[in-house]
């Protein structure tokens, strides 16, 4: 029976062939991934014809006849690699700038030690600024961190999957569920964020889990809140990934940025109502261009 049919070839590099067949003999039409050019030649010798997505290709219907083999398939859908800005070190970097106002001018060793990474981390990362367009270099007046609302949206949709998870020194769980109404953190160089954090700062929230930053030993953090090890507790504690002070009249917790991030990771829409107050309220003066 006649068939009204369309062959289209897309080999890579040569050219595009479409080709309109009155009849087809064949039963069989290989379609395939991609072929090894033995069995492209054993496929040849038992005349079925194939097809693969390589460009590869045996049809041999007079007039017609096609024989292509040893095409390899191109990864046209890689993904780009994500910057180095966006790696885990390279977001302390990052924070490390966003939080600290004129910091892109200090010597590389400052923010190096700002942000607790190797000193070769800070070179490379102020070069994918650069080239992102986040960063201008003005010659004798210095460099000039610009665009700060999309890096900051950025920094906050990378953080939770790049640097987040490998922050947590484990999950926890206390006594009596209202401890941390009493705690005193700061003493023990540790921080709320999350949920604690931006109900202290906005009294619109009602903490359902704690959020913990320190880089200090626990012991003491652990024995005097009666805290024990719980994988299945509403208290987690991350290690804290930078080393500096910020202008922020709030000892126990970390910078708003952080607690912004933190919120909008959990994806709860009330926490993610309040980020929008802490947005409002502390972030927008962070990212307002002189």
């Amino acid at each position: 029976m006649p068939l009204g049919l369309k062959i289209g070839l897309h080999v890579p590099g040569l050219f595009w062939l479409s080709y309109n067949y009155a009849s087809f003999r064949k039963e069989g039409f290989l379609l395939r991934g991609t072929l090894h050019p033995q069995m492209a030649d054993r496929l040849r010798e038992m005349d079925i014809p194939f097809v693969d997505t390589a460009g590869n290709a045996y049809i041999n219907e007079p007039p017609l006849f096609i024989y292509i083999k040893g095409n390899k398939p191109v990864d046209t859908y890689r993904p780009e690699p994500t910057t180095r800005a966006f790696r885990p070190a390279g977001l302390q970097v990052v924070f490390a700038l966003l939080c600290n106002t004129g910091l892109e001018n200090a010597p590389f060793r400052e923010i190096a030690k700002g942000a607790t990474v190797a000193l070769g981390t800070v070179g490379r990362v102020i070069q994918d600024l650069k080239q992102m367009g986040y960063l201008i270099d003005m010659g004798t007046r210095g460099r000039r961190l610009v665009r700060k609302d999309n890096l900051l949206a950025r920094w906050v949709a990378t953080y939770p999957e790049q640097l987040r998870p490998k922050q947590l020194i484990g999950r926890y769980t206390a006594t009596n569920h209202d401890w941390w109404r009493h705690a005193e953190l700061h003493t023990l160089k540790a921080y709320w964020g999350g949920e604690i954090a931006a109900t202290m700062l906005t009294k619109y929230l009602k903490p359902q889990n704690a959020t913990i930053y320190t880089n200090q030993p626990l012991g003491k953090l652990l024995l005097k809140n009666k805290i024990k090890k719980d994988p299945n507790g509403d208290i987690e504690i991350l290690k804290a990934f930078w080393e500096f002070d910020y202008n922020w009249p709030h000892r126990n917790l970390v910078h708003p940025l952080l607690i912004y991030a933190d919120l909008l990771a959990t994806g709860d829409a009330r926490n993610i109502e309040t980020a929008g107050i802490i947005y409002e309220q502390e972030l927008t003066q962070l990212i307002r261009e002189d």
